[in-house]
């Protein structure tokens, strides 16, 4: 009962934020030093480099593309094909004006089927998404990278680690309040094993995001190949 209470606010609770949020996004985003987009755009153009076919088309899909911060820095850096899912319609208006995806589509990536082909995609990648993401809702994020990743395709995605335990707080911020969720890095890695996907790269923590008053969060990177 506890989980469905969980899903059910986070799912309601994220709208509302996200809809207040997304007129200032990008602009805190820039206040913050918010990092979370960079280091998934390093990490996709580094391995697309190292392991893809160069006459093969690009297919990338953004999950929760928001305004489409880290879709722009593919789109000015690869000759790809980006579909885009988001819940927010409000974030996915803003990421519409940029012209740079093939599709947008609003879809709940923690709980709803993606509408997307069976391996259509050579990169599945999510930045600051996780961190919304209850256990039962990353099991899910993560069966469907997998199901609709090409083989050899590969997943890369932020999260927030917890040394100690994976764990779910509530968070209020100027944005809203949300559960924030944390996971333990050996919880991460057993669940990408588990669904069939091997590691290539697991990052060492970095600041995801400064605040005004000096606080901090970090995140840590996780890119994993459809075996």
């Amino acid at each position: 009962m506890l989980r469905f209470v969980y899903n059910f606010y986070q799912r309601v609770a994220a709208k509302r934020m996200f809809a207040h949020w997304a007129p200032i996004y990008e602009d805190g985003v820039a206040e913050n030093a918010y990092s979370a987009a960079d280091e998934v755009a390093k990490s996709v153009i580094k391995h697309l480099a190292l392991h893809s076919d160069t006459n093969a088309e690009i297919t990338v899909a953004d999950i929760g593309i928001g305004t489409g911060l880290l879709a722009q820095q593919i789109y000015d850096s690869l000759p790809c094909k980006i579909t885009g899912i988001d819940f927010s319609e409000d974030m996915m208006a803003s990421c519409a004006g940029r012209d740079i995806t093939e599709l947008l589509i609003k879809c709940d990536a923690g709980q709803d089927h993606w509408p997307l082909t069976d391996g259509a995609f050579r990169v599945v990648m999510s930045a600051g998404l996780v961190e919304y993401l209850t256990p039962e809702m990353l099991q899910h994020f993560i069966s469907e990278s997998t199901r609709v990743l090409q083989q050899n395709g590969f997943v890369v995605f932020t999260y927030i680690p917890n040394n100690n335990d994976s764990k779910i707080v509530w968070w209020h911020g100027y944005s809203g309040s949300y559960l924030s969720c944390s996971y333990k890095p050996e919880y991460m890695e057993h669940l990408i094993a588990k669904n069939g996907l091997e590691i290539i790269e697991h990052s060492l923590p970095f600041k995801g995001c400064v605040f005004g008053d000096g606080s901090s969060y970090e995140y840590r990177l996780i890119t994993a190949k459809k075996k």
